[in-house]
Protein backbone atom coordinates (compact mmCIF):
# COMPACT_ATOMS: atom_id res chain seq x y z
CA UNK A 1 0.00 0.00 0.00
CA UNK A 2 1.08 3.50 -0.86
CA UNK A 3 2.11 6.21 1.58
CA UNK A 4 -0.66 8.43 0.04
CA UNK A 5 -3.28 5.27 0.16
CA UNK A 6 -2.54 5.22 3.44
CA UNK A 7 -3.34 8.90 4.18
CA UNK A 8 -6.38 8.82 2.22
CA UNK A 9 -7.76 5.79 4.29
CA UNK A 10 -6.66 7.39 7.56
CA UNK A 11 -8.19 10.95 6.51
CA UNK A 12 -11.81 9.20 5.40
CA UNK A 13 -11.43 7.32 8.52
CA UNK A 14 -10.90 10.18 10.80
CA UNK A 15 -14.09 12.28 9.20
CA UNK A 16 -15.93 9.09 9.66
CA UNK A 17 -15.23 9.27 13.45
CA UNK A 18 -15.85 12.72 14.08
CA UNK A 19 -19.80 12.20 11.91
CA UNK A 20 -20.42 9.21 14.31
CA UNK A 21 -18.99 11.52 17.33
CA UNK A 22 -21.29 14.31 16.05
CA UNK A 23 -24.74 11.84 16.10
CA UNK A 24 -23.77 10.35 19.19
CA UNK A 25 -23.64 13.79 21.32
CA UNK A 26 -26.89 14.87 19.68
CA UNK A 27 -28.64 11.76 20.22
CA UNK A 28 -27.69 12.06 24.05
CA UNK A 29 -28.86 15.85 24.15
CA UNK A 30 -32.21 14.95 22.63
CA UNK A 31 -33.05 12.45 24.93
CA UNK A 32 -31.90 14.58 28.20
CA UNK A 33 -35.36 16.14 29.46
CA UNK A 34 -36.42 19.33 28.99
CA UNK A 35 -34.77 19.37 25.34
CA UNK A 36 -36.03 20.83 22.57
CA UNK A 37 -34.70 21.33 18.40
CA UNK A 38 -33.87 24.46 18.43
CA UNK A 39 -32.68 26.84 15.20
CA UNK A 40 -31.27 30.25 16.16
CA UNK A 41 -30.26 33.34 13.97
CA UNK A 42 -29.09 36.50 15.38
CA UNK A 43 -30.64 39.65 13.83
CA UNK A 44 -27.79 40.54 11.77
CA UNK A 45 -27.25 37.24 10.84
CA UNK A 46 -28.31 35.68 7.09
CA UNK A 47 -27.90 32.09 8.62
CA UNK A 48 -30.03 29.37 10.74
CA UNK A 49 -27.79 27.87 13.41
CA UNK A 50 -29.47 24.48 14.32
CA UNK A 51 -29.07 23.00 17.98
CA UNK A 52 -30.58 21.61 20.49
CA UNK A 53 -32.15 23.58 23.90
CA UNK A 54 -32.09 22.69 27.32
CA UNK A 55 -34.05 24.07 29.69
CA UNK A 56 -32.37 24.46 33.35
CA UNK A 57 -34.00 26.23 36.11
CA UNK A 58 -34.19 29.64 34.80
CA UNK A 59 -31.96 29.19 31.90
CA UNK A 60 -32.35 28.05 28.49
CA UNK A 61 -29.00 26.99 27.31
CA UNK A 62 -28.44 25.94 23.52
CA UNK A 63 -25.95 23.81 22.40
CA UNK A 64 -25.02 23.75 18.77
CA UNK A 65 -25.79 20.82 16.28
CA UNK A 66 -22.37 20.46 14.73
CA UNK A 67 -19.28 19.90 16.72
CA UNK A 68 -18.24 18.04 19.72
CA UNK A 69 -18.03 20.60 22.18
CA UNK A 70 -19.97 19.80 26.03
CA UNK A 71 -20.84 23.65 26.87
CA UNK A 72 -23.58 25.66 25.72
CA UNK A 73 -23.04 27.87 22.63
CA UNK A 74 -25.76 30.34 24.31
CA UNK A 75 -27.28 30.55 27.48
CA UNK A 76 -30.75 32.37 27.51
CA UNK A 77 -31.68 34.06 31.30
CA UNK A 78 -35.17 33.78 31.38
CA UNK A 79 -35.81 37.02 32.90
CA UNK A 80 -33.79 38.37 30.01
CA UNK A 81 -36.01 37.35 27.14
CA UNK A 82 -39.06 39.25 26.32
CA UNK A 83 -41.06 37.69 22.79
CA UNK A 84 -41.83 40.58 20.13
CA UNK A 85 -43.70 38.31 17.87
CA UNK A 86 -45.07 35.17 16.46
CA UNK A 87 -45.04 34.11 12.71
CA UNK A 88 -44.31 31.16 10.39
CA UNK A 89 -40.98 30.94 8.21
CA UNK A 90 -40.88 33.69 5.28
CA UNK A 91 -40.84 31.91 1.74
CA UNK A 92 -36.96 32.81 2.31
CA UNK A 93 -36.72 30.80 5.10
CA UNK A 94 -38.31 27.69 3.70
CA UNK A 95 -35.03 26.24 2.69
CA UNK A 96 -33.72 26.37 5.87
CA UNK A 97 -36.29 25.42 8.45
CA UNK A 98 -39.57 23.64 8.06
CA UNK A 99 -42.56 25.24 6.83
CA UNK A 100 -44.04 23.81 10.07
CA UNK A 101 -41.88 25.54 12.36
CA UNK A 102 -42.74 28.82 14.58
CA UNK A 103 -40.51 31.68 13.82
CA UNK A 104 -40.67 34.19 17.33
CA UNK A 105 -38.39 37.14 17.37
CA UNK A 106 -36.80 37.75 21.03
CA UNK A 107 -35.03 40.91 22.80
CA UNK A 108 -32.45 39.32 25.06
CA UNK A 109 -30.94 42.34 26.98
CA UNK A 110 -29.65 44.48 24.26
CA UNK A 111 -29.76 42.10 21.38
CA UNK A 112 -32.36 40.62 18.90
CA UNK A 113 -32.44 37.18 17.74
CA UNK A 114 -35.09 34.91 15.95
CA UNK A 115 -35.65 31.53 17.27
CA UNK A 116 -37.49 28.73 15.53
CA UNK A 117 -39.22 26.19 17.18
CA UNK A 118 -42.15 23.56 16.97
CA UNK A 119 -45.42 23.99 17.61
CA UNK A 120 -45.35 21.98 20.99
CA UNK A 121 -42.02 23.54 21.63
CA UNK A 122 -43.50 26.82 21.13
CA UNK A 123 -45.92 26.06 23.92
CA UNK A 124 -43.44 24.80 25.69
CA UNK A 125 -41.09 27.95 25.47
CA UNK A 126 -44.02 30.54 26.25
CA UNK A 127 -44.78 28.41 29.58
CA UNK A 128 -41.45 28.39 30.54
CA UNK A 129 -40.93 32.50 30.28
CA UNK A 130 -44.37 32.96 31.67
CA UNK A 131 -43.15 30.87 34.84
CA UNK A 132 -41.03 32.44 36.33
CA UNK A 133 -41.88 34.43 39.77
CA UNK A 134 -42.99 37.69 39.93
CA UNK A 135 -40.78 41.06 39.89
CA UNK A 136 -41.25 42.39 43.34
Amino acid sequence: MHVVDLVVVTLAGIAVLFCVGVLARQRFMMRAPGSIPVAMKYARAARWQYGVGRYVGSQLKWYRSLGLGTHASRTLQRRDVEVLSRRSPAESELQSIPATAVVIECQVGEEKLFLALGESAYTGFVSWLESSAPLS
